[in-house]
Formats: C-alpha cells, sequence, structure tokens
C-alpha cells in the first residue's frame, strides 16, 4: 500500500517508481493526481527523499515557486534529500515554451543560500543545504539537504 513509501515522485508524468509515490496533475496511472499548486495531500515531515527530474521547470517563478519550495520541505523529514534535475540555461531546452522557470546554479544558490530569499513572505519556510550540483550535457542536476 502506498501509504507505507517513503519516498515521493513529484511530476512523474510516465517515469515512475515503485518504491515511491508518484505524483502529477495528468493522470498516467500515478497514486496520486494532483497539482501542486493546490499543495501536496501529504502530512508535514512524512518522506524521507523526494525526487524531481523534468517538474520545477514547469512551476512559475516567483509566488508559485516559493509555494511549491516550501510545499516540498513541508512533507519532508528534517536530513530528508531532495533531488532536482532541470534543464540548464546553458542548453536550449532550457527554454522551451512551456518552461516557466530558468535554472542554472547561481538560481540554485540563491534558493539555498540567501537568507532573504526564504524569507520574502511569512508563509514560505524552507531552508535546504546544497549536497552536489552538476550539470551533465543540458541538465543540471542537484541534491538538496533539508535543514529544520
Amino acid at each position: 500500500m502506498y501509504e507505507e513509501k517513503l519516498k515521493l515522485n513529484l511530476g512523474c508524468g510516465q517515469a515512475q517508481f515503485t518504491d515511491a509515490i508518484n505524483v502529477d496533475k495528468d493522470d498516467f496511472g500515478q497514486e496520486v493526481i494532483r497539482d501542486i499548486n493546490r499543495g501536496l495531500p501529504f502530512e508535514d515531515n512524512r518522506f524521507e527523499s523526494v525526487y524531481t527530474a523534468h517538474f520545477m521547470e514547469h512551476i512559475k517563478s516567483g509566488e508559485d515557486l516559493y509555494f511549491v519550495l516550501s510545499e516540498i520541505y513541508r512533507v519532508t523529514k528534517p536530513g530528508g534529500k531532495v533531488w532536482i534535475i532541470v534543464p540548464h540555461t546553458s542548453c536550449q531546452e532550457a527554454f522551451y515554451p512551456d518552461h516557466l522557470s530558468f535554472w542554472n546554479e547561481s538560481v540554485m544558490k540563491v534558493i539555498c543560500n540567501d537568507a532573504d530569499f526564504s524569507q520574502r513572505q511569512e508563509k514560505y519556510k524552507y531552508k535546504f543545504k546544497i549536497l552536489e550540483m552538476e550539470r551533465i550535457i543540458y541538465e543540471l542536476r542537484t541534491t538538496l539537504e533539508i535543514i529544520k
């Protein structure tokens, strides 16, 4: 039963994991159909890890992105890991018309290291530590740790 799974795969599409709860706003046969802009239907500190691949670039920069990051933070346990894979802005894949945010090392560092960023509004609380970040071909792959 999926309630026992401690991994979350956000924006899974057809790339679903048997050891995770898979979430997407469209129905690909996954466990949870949900638009993350409405929030995640899970309790606080529920997951040991969260994985997103080619999902975050479909979240609009600004308020929507702050909200999604705060939801990921909320549902992940202290010390939990978050893997974010996005197209890197040095490549044309980053600028597909359906991409609403743009990612590179500087963006990731601001999200994780700028104290004002996560405190811009009281309702958006999160703190991530970068454990690993590398660019592979057209992707930026980042591993974050949840700091609570």
